[in-house]
Protein backbone atom coordinates (compact mmCIF):
# COMPACT_ATOMS: atom_id res chain seq x y z
CA UNK A 1 0.00 0.00 0.00
CA UNK A 2 1.95 3.01 -1.18
CA UNK A 3 0.83 6.60 0.06
CA UNK A 4 0.22 7.37 -3.18
CA UNK A 5 -2.86 5.13 -3.45
CA UNK A 6 -4.32 5.88 0.10
CA UNK A 7 -7.42 7.92 0.65
CA UNK A 8 -7.91 11.78 1.36
CA UNK A 9 -8.82 13.07 4.42
CA UNK A 10 -12.16 14.31 3.11
CA UNK A 11 -13.11 10.91 1.44
CA UNK A 12 -12.28 8.92 4.85
CA UNK A 13 -14.17 11.61 6.58
CA UNK A 14 -17.27 11.19 4.09
CA UNK A 15 -16.57 6.91 4.90
CA UNK A 16 -16.73 7.70 8.90
CA UNK A 17 -19.72 9.90 8.71
CA UNK A 18 -21.50 7.42 6.17
CA UNK A 19 -20.53 4.21 8.57
CA UNK A 20 -21.29 6.47 11.96
CA UNK A 21 -24.52 7.05 10.28
CA UNK A 22 -25.17 3.39 9.53
CA UNK A 23 -23.86 2.45 13.10
CA UNK A 24 -26.59 4.69 14.94
CA UNK A 25 -29.55 3.37 12.38
CA UNK A 26 -28.42 -0.54 13.16
CA UNK A 27 -28.32 0.24 17.09
CA UNK A 28 -32.17 1.74 16.85
CA UNK A 29 -32.87 -0.96 14.82
CA UNK A 30 -31.90 -3.72 17.08
CA UNK A 31 -33.39 -1.69 19.88
CA UNK A 32 -36.77 -2.26 18.14
CA UNK A 33 -36.23 -5.21 17.17
CA UNK A 34 -35.76 -6.79 20.78
CA UNK A 35 -38.07 -4.29 22.50
CA UNK A 36 -40.61 -6.35 19.94
CA UNK A 37 -39.14 -9.67 20.83
CA UNK A 38 -40.22 -8.26 25.10
CA UNK A 39 -43.14 -7.44 24.02
CA UNK A 40 -44.12 -10.31 21.93
CA UNK A 41 -42.90 -12.64 24.78
CA UNK A 42 -44.69 -10.43 27.28
CA UNK A 43 -47.97 -10.67 25.02
CA UNK A 44 -47.43 -14.17 24.33
CA UNK A 45 -47.75 -15.86 27.95
CA UNK A 46 -51.55 -16.31 27.48
CA UNK A 47 -51.58 -20.31 26.76
CA UNK A 48 -53.30 -19.52 23.24
CA UNK A 49 -50.53 -17.37 22.09
CA UNK A 50 -48.07 -19.73 22.52
CA UNK A 51 -49.46 -22.67 20.51
CA UNK A 52 -50.45 -20.10 17.77
CA UNK A 53 -47.93 -20.94 15.23
CA UNK A 54 -48.23 -17.51 14.07
CA UNK A 55 -46.81 -16.36 17.31
CA UNK A 56 -43.72 -18.12 17.24
CA UNK A 57 -43.13 -17.55 13.23
CA UNK A 58 -42.75 -13.67 14.51
CA UNK A 59 -40.53 -14.48 17.47
CA UNK A 60 -38.02 -16.40 15.32
CA UNK A 61 -38.23 -13.66 12.54
CA UNK A 62 -37.43 -11.12 15.11
CA UNK A 63 -34.61 -13.53 16.22
CA UNK A 64 -33.46 -13.48 13.10
CA UNK A 65 -34.00 -9.80 12.18
CA UNK A 66 -31.90 -8.67 15.45
CA UNK A 67 -28.84 -11.34 14.90
CA UNK A 68 -28.68 -10.17 11.34
CA UNK A 69 -28.43 -6.66 12.69
CA UNK A 70 -26.01 -7.01 14.79
CA UNK A 71 -23.79 -9.20 12.80
CA UNK A 72 -24.33 -5.76 10.60
CA UNK A 73 -22.86 -3.87 13.25
CA UNK A 74 -20.20 -5.95 13.70
CA UNK A 75 -19.04 -5.63 10.10
CA UNK A 76 -20.07 -1.35 10.48
CA UNK A 77 -17.65 -1.32 13.91
CA UNK A 78 -14.90 -3.40 12.11
CA UNK A 79 -14.78 -0.94 9.02
CA UNK A 80 -14.40 2.21 11.49
CA UNK A 81 -11.50 0.34 13.40
CA UNK A 82 -9.97 0.17 10.07
CA UNK A 83 -10.48 3.73 9.02
CA UNK A 84 -9.05 4.42 12.47
CA UNK A 85 -5.87 2.08 11.86
CA UNK A 86 -5.68 3.39 8.42
CA UNK A 87 -6.68 0.60 6.53
CA UNK A 88 -9.73 0.95 5.62
CA UNK A 89 -10.44 0.29 1.81
CA UNK A 90 -7.81 -1.74 1.11
CA UNK A 91 -8.17 -5.20 -0.38
CA UNK A 92 -7.75 -8.26 2.45
CA UNK A 93 -7.10 -10.61 -0.81
CA UNK A 94 -4.98 -8.41 -3.30
CA UNK A 95 -3.93 -5.62 -0.76
CA UNK A 96 -4.84 -3.50 -3.81
CA UNK A 97 -7.09 0.12 -3.41
CA UNK A 98 -11.18 -0.84 -3.21
CA UNK A 99 -12.61 1.16 -5.93
CA UNK A 100 -14.64 3.96 -4.27
CA UNK A 101 -17.69 3.51 -6.21
CA UNK A 102 -17.83 -0.02 -4.55
CA UNK A 103 -17.37 1.54 -1.21
CA UNK A 104 -20.02 3.96 -1.75
CA UNK A 105 -22.13 1.06 -2.55
CA UNK A 106 -20.81 -1.61 0.02
CA UNK A 107 -18.98 1.03 2.80
CA UNK A 108 -18.36 -2.31 4.89
CA UNK A 109 -16.70 -4.21 2.34
CA UNK A 110 -12.95 -5.59 2.95
CA UNK A 111 -12.65 -7.11 -1.04
CA UNK A 112 -12.11 -5.66 -4.12
CA UNK A 113 -14.33 -7.33 -6.83
CA UNK A 114 -11.10 -8.86 -8.02
CA UNK A 115 -10.53 -9.98 -4.24
CA UNK A 116 -14.16 -11.55 -4.21
CA UNK A 117 -13.24 -13.34 -7.60
CA UNK A 118 -10.23 -14.28 -6.23
CA UNK A 119 -11.81 -15.96 -2.82
CA UNK A 120 -14.45 -17.13 -4.75
CA UNK A 121 -12.11 -19.43 -6.63
CA UNK A 122 -10.02 -20.21 -3.69
CA UNK A 123 -13.25 -21.81 -1.84
CA UNK A 124 -14.73 -23.44 -5.14
CA UNK A 125 -17.88 -21.49 -5.27
CA UNK A 126 -17.32 -21.13 -8.95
Amino acid sequence: MSNQSKFTEEELLFFRDLLTKKKSEALTLIGNYELQLVELSENGKDENSLENSGFMQQKEYLSNATDRSKKHLLHIENALLRIKNGIYGFCAETQERIDIDRLKAVPTTTLSLKGKRIREIKSGRV
